[in-house]
Order: structure tokens, then C-alpha cells, then sequence
């Protein structure tokens, strides 16, 4: 990255199965200007619900100690409360907003999320309820839930792997958890990307695009599309910075 090239972050699920990463879709020579965030790499995240806001202050305090101020911020799905909240945190303002599929948590996504991860290992686990709980109880209830699922599955591994086989899982639904809860400024994108079937009531141009979830991340249609939309929010941008 030159010295005059602003960073476009990117806010990616790395152990999200099917992966979504923006890689394939980023214009030619952007892959140099990326500046990737894993919401889930958040320290201590499996073990406690700090807010979006602490968060979003957490990866703006990062991306501000790595240099330039971004260009852009580029998420989707449920990240869509956390990258909201990173552009109000940033030092710099106005930087711009571009979701993807986004998805807002809603107070049952959580109890979903955990009934899902549950199922995955015994599909006649009896999942507690979470619904109405404070965050951080309905996380340490969750937390020693699924230990005990896995314990079952694999009475012979020691109690310390198995909490750590479930790390991934509890930093997944400590951020749902997170995410659940209303934000105090609604998200407001400056463009937001749809593909077939999915909605956004929310603020920000909407730009529906004829193709699956999958192919929103690789379709040569959306990289056109994308492109465009980078050469000029960055154009905005550099004119407010320098203004």
C-alpha cells in the first residue's frame, strides 16, 4: 500500500462454513489496500458479551494503530451491527459503509444459533432456554450446556481440550449475543448489496443483484458493481478528508 492509499477494512467469518470472503470480488490491486477483521478474534469473546459499542472501539483503536484511516468498511451478515458501530468509532469521520446481505440478529437468533450448535453434535440434545436472559448469563448457561453435550460425545478427552474444542462456538454465539441487542444509532449504509430473495428496510442504496447468497461473493457482475462503487466513495472520501 502506497503512502497515499487508504485501507479498505473488511470484515470477515474466518471459520464460517460455506466461507465468505471478499477476496474475490475486490477490484485488481485492492488485495494489497485490505485490512482484514475476524469479529470473532475479539480477545476473551468466548468467555464474556462485551457490547458492539466496546467492540467496535476495540477494532477502531487497531485500525487507527495500523496507519491511514480506511476508505471504506466492507461486512456482512451479523456484522452488519459491528461494522456500524466501527464507522461511529473511527477518528476519522464519515468513512463509508457497504454491507452485503446484511442480517440483524433479533432476540431469538441467539437461542437459534445455540439449538443449532447443539444439534450438530447430538441431535437429541435438550437445549435450555436463553430467551430474556442478560447476555453474559445466557452465555455462561450456553457455555456449560454445550461443554456438557461434548463431554458426552467424547467422554474420554480431557475436561481443558474439551472447553477449548468449544471456544470457537462460544465466541460465536457471545457475539450473536452482542449483536442482539438494539443499537442506539441504526445502521446507515451508504450502499447495501442484495442477492436473490433477500430484503433490507433499513437506510443506504440498494443494489439488487441477480444471483444465489454463494455467488454474491465471486460473480464478476458484483466485482464490476463493487468496483464502481469504490472508485467513487473513495473520491468522496479523500475530498472530506482534505477538505
Amino acid at each position: 500500500m502506497t503512502q497515499t492509499q487508504r485501507p479498505v477494512v473488511v470484515m470477515e467469518f474466518a471459520n464460517e462454513m460455506p466461507p465468505r470472503t471478499f477476496d474475490g470480488i475486490l477490484p485488481d490491486g485492492w488485495d494489497q489496500r485490505r485490512l482484514r477483521i475476524d469479529p470473532l478474534r475479539y480477545p476473551g469473546l468466548a468467555d464474556n458479551v462485551p457490547s458492539t459499542a466496546e467492540q467496535a472501539a476495540y477494532w477502531a483503536e487497531r485500525i487507527t494503530a495500523a496507519g491511514p484511516p480506511p476508505a471504506v468498511v466492507l461486512a456482512y451478515c451479523s456484522a452488519v451491527g459491528l461494522a456500524s458501530a466501527l464507522v461511529e468509532a473511527l477518528p476519522t469521520p464519515n468513512v463509508p459503509l457497504i454491507l452485503f446481505d446484511p442480517a440483524v440478529p433479533g432476540p431469538r437468533t441467539p437461542q437459534a444459533l445455540l439449538t443449532e450448535l447443539a444439534r450438530a453434535m447430538d441431535e437429541s440434545a435438550e437445549v435450555p432456554t436463553i430467551i430474556g436472559l442478560p447476555p453474559g448469563v445466557a452465555l455462561g448457561l450456553a457455555s456449560s450446556f454445550l461443554l456438557s453435550v461434548v463431554v458426552g460425545c467424547s467422554p474420554e478427552l480431557d475436561e481443558e481440550i474439551l472447553v477449548e474444542l468449544t471456544g470457537g462456538q462460544r465466541a460465536w454465539l457471545s457475539f450473536t449475543l452482542a449483536s442482539a441487542v438494539p443499537l442506539e444509532t441504526p445502521p446507515a449504509p451508504e450502499h447495501v448489496l442484495l442477492s436473490e430473495g433477500v430484503e433490507w428496510p433499513g437506510d443506504g442504496v440498494v443494489h439488487r443483484v441477480d444471483v444465489t447468497a454463494a455467488e454474491l461473493f465471486r460473480a464478476p457482475l458484483v466485482k464490476s458493481l463493487l468496483t464502481d462503487l469504490l472508485t467513487t466513495v473513495e473520491r468522496e472520501a479523500s475530498c472530506c478528508l482534505h477538505s
